[in-house]
């Protein structure tokens, strides 16, 4: 593949731009299923969840973590994620050398469209497939996808064209990651028959479901596996056990409704699927070291990857009557925040024993 042109990474700063710019993370487009995704910095390992979609990679370079497997997409690849996956992931990135690309959800819709479309001209793709394996896969893109990649950003950036004609480029570009023949985690969740397919069909309905986690047989009864069998096939493509991965899903989910939609504590715990929100104030404390709190949202953020918060915060005076001491909670708070980012730390913990930390405003810069 030819190397992702200037014009296109200028196309895409002016697609954030147009969204309201803001800190490092995902600016939405004129069409819902697209969004731009932008870092001038590196952002250290932190845990992220994808839905199903792809991530091209026009500039910079990710590192994923999922299960003992680690994976590389940078300049000229793109992520293809075929299940909804949670993964650790870092970024690397400089203001010379960003992070720039664009995020694609799949339509589950669109993808079995094409896939029965392109049945006849390619029968043997889905016997290909062989065992189940991660729902996550780095691969190339294709010129024919690249050109496709360049006229989206391209029609997005006008209103008339993003209406009318990016749709159309959209589905070329799933088109062209389906007829990859290196890639199979997209094209796996068009048979009904694949395991992975079955499963995550399944993990829809229980997150749109208030309530405590079902167990592994209900679950395993519900795709038509034994227990032994679910776990196997579900660890193979999530990387993780059935109820481990239910668990970190959902507080993920809630944990962004909290701190990037504004949500209150209520109310992103049964948006998330928890079901009360005592429940999620026990998980979140439990993965964080403090209790949640809402905050106000940044504009042109999304849950489909990272986000940075503002490189500053008002410091609120006191600290709840249970918990670590306010000086430890606080720096387990900008760990959560700006991703265990330890230059900033360190720069609290000496603003901290200055004794300036009394009822002001914090610049991170």
């Amino acid at each position: 593949m030819r190397p992702m042109d200037q014009r296109l990474q200028d196309q895409l700063l002016r697609l954030r731009a147009a969204a309201g710019g803001g800190p490092p993370g995902f600016s939405p487009t004129r069409l819902k299923a697209v969004q731009v995704f932008w870092s001038g910095q590196p952002i250290p390992l932190v845990p992220l969840t994808y839905d199903p979609g792809i991530a091209v990679i026009v500039s910079g370079r990710k590192i994923g973590f999922l299960d003992g497997a680690r994976f590389v997409y940078g300049t000229g690849s793109y992520l293809a994620v075929g299940l909804p996956v949670c993964f650790d992931c870092e970024t690397e990135a400089t203001l010379e050398q960003p992070l720039i690309g664009l995020f694609l959800r799949a339509d589950p819709v669109l993808l079995h469209e094409l896939a029965r479309d392109l049945a006849d001209t390619a029968p043997d793709r889905a016997q290909a497939l062989g065992p189940v394996t991660l729902g996550v896969e780095p691969l190339q893109v294709p010129d024919a996808m690249a050109d496709a990649v360049a006229r989206l950003a391209s029609q997005l950036g006008d209103e008339a064209q993003a209406r009318l004609l990016a749709p159309a480029t959209l589905r070329e570009v799933f088109f062209h990651a389906l007829q990859d023949r290196h890639g199979r985690v997209l094209l796996a969740q068009t048979r009904p028959d694949r395991p992975e397919a079955r499963i995550a069909t399944l993990l829809r309905r229980v997150e749109r479901q208030a309530c405590a986690a079902p167990r592994v047989e209900e679950m395993a009864a519900q795709v038509g596996m034994s227990p032994a069998t679910f776990h196997r096939h579900f660890r193979a493509a999530f990387g993780a056990a059935p109820l481990q991965y239910l668990r970190k899903r959902r507080l993920l989910r809630a944990r962004t409704l909290l701190l990037e939609q504004g949500m209150g504590v209520a109310e992103a715990a049964h948006a998330a699927g928890y079901a009360t929100a005592a429940q999620f104030s026990l998980d979140f404390r439990a993965r964080f070291g403090l209790p949640p709190a809402p905050r106000a949202a940044p504009p042109g953020r999304d849950r489909a990857g990272p986000s940075r918060r503002p490189v500053s915060w008002t410091k609120t005076p006191g600290r709840a009557r249970h918990g670590p001491p306010e000086r430890s909670c606080q720096e387990m708070y900008i760990r959560v925040e700006y991703g265990f980012c330890t230059d900033r730390i360190q720069r609290f913990q000496e603003l901290l024993r200055q004794g300036s930390q009394k009822n002001r405003l914090f610049s991170m810069h």
